[in-house]
């Protein structure tokens, strides 16, 4: 190699010089740079809480218990607690004109709570149910009208998952606990609706928000008393809805991406004025899709057989532009 083409040692190389007003701009150059890195990793989501979730219901990712499928059960088996049995059964749908279903089972825990609310299952296929009393406190002793069971998919056994505390002392003429339940694929979390410690005139129901990965409760949403729950995701976000139970609303309160409460209630749709009775109350909620089933009925903190009350089905449609929904026929006399 010639000595015109050779690098130069680095210590005979022309050292770097600048005036002290070169100096000056480079120190404010660097302090923008360092203050534009922090604004910029304070506007970053945190990777475990996603801010923002497609539009539709979250019913996504539950699947049937592991020891259903075991049985022989295949996706189209129903978990019921509607039937006359007391507790949790799972069976096939009727296969002749009799309308009688077949393969029926029940595992011996599945009665030990007496009457249970309607089942749902999470992403593993754990099952979730409360306790709901039908005619009497017989088969459903007041002080564990507040606990929340699950049936684990593997073994299939029935067992005390938590205890919701009540937001009061129990009342004589409240003989209700939890009404309600619903799972959030999004955040592995289960809702719970409680009103123990209400009274026929005091209004002071919970919604609970269980995080299923700590088994403890993460959020409260107080002073509501609510009965059917799910959750849906709006154009605008999150949300939980929820039947009034002292009124013939549907509501939602909005959530965070954790699943934690985080405002206030808006009224979704009226049922006041319609029904059998004209003040039915949202006993179920199921989102499908963009699709909202409402299950109203009448409900008075008394104890009356359930197949003795009428029932009426209501549909809405989202409408993604208005972030609201809108009943797909006119359910008014």
């Amino acid at each position: 190699m010639s000595k015109k083409h050779q690098r130069r040692p680095a210590s005979s190389r022309p050292a770097l010089t600048l005036s002290p007003r070169g100096w000056a701009i480079v120190a404010i150059l660097a302090a923008a740079a360092t203050i534009g890195l922090v604004v910029w990793l304070a506007r970053q989501p945190e990777s475990i809480t996603p801010t923002s979730f497609a539009v539709g219901d979250v019913a996504y990712c539950r699947i049937s218990p592991q020891f259903a499928k075991a049985m022989g059960y295949t996706e189209s088996s129903i978990l019921s607690t509607a039937s006359r049995q007391k507790g949790l059964v799972i069976f096939d749908p009727p296969a002749s004109a009799d309308g009688e279903p077949v393969n029926v089972y029940q595992h011996p825990t599945w009665d030990d709570a007496g009457y249970l609310s309607a089942p749902v299952t999470d992403k593993f296929g754990n099952i979730y149910v409360a306790p709901s009393p039908r005619v009497s406190l017989l088969d459903n002793p007041p002080e564990q009208q507040n606990t929340i069971y699950k049936v684990d998919t593997e073994a299939g056994v029935m067992a005390e998952l938590i205890k919701l505390p009540a937001a009061a002392p129990l009342s004589p003429d409240n003989p209700f606990g939890i009404l309600g339940l619903a799972y959030d694929c999004d955040t592995h979390s289960l809702y719970a609706s409680s009103v123990a410690g209400s009274t026929r005139t005091k209004e002071a129901g919970r919604i609970i928000r269980i995080d299923l990965s700590t088994r403890e409760i993460a959020s409260q949403f107080e002073n509501t008393d609510a009965f059917g729950l799910d959750v849906f995701n709006g154009t605008t976000g999150k949300r939980l809805y929820f039947g009034a139970a002292r009124a013939s609303e549907v509501r939602s309160v909005p959530l965070d991406a954790k699943g934690d409460f985080t405002g206030k209630p808006r009224v979704e749709f009226s049922m006041a004025g319609l029904g059998a009775e004209g003040d039915e109350k949202a006993r179920r909620i199921i989102f499908n899709s963009a699709t909202m089933l409402v299950r109203g009925m009448e409900f008075e903190f008394n104890l009356i057989a359930t197949s003795e009350r009428q029932q009426t089905e209501y549909q809405l449609r989202y409408d993604t532009s208005l972030d609201a929904w809108k009943p797909l026929q006119n359910y008014g006399p």
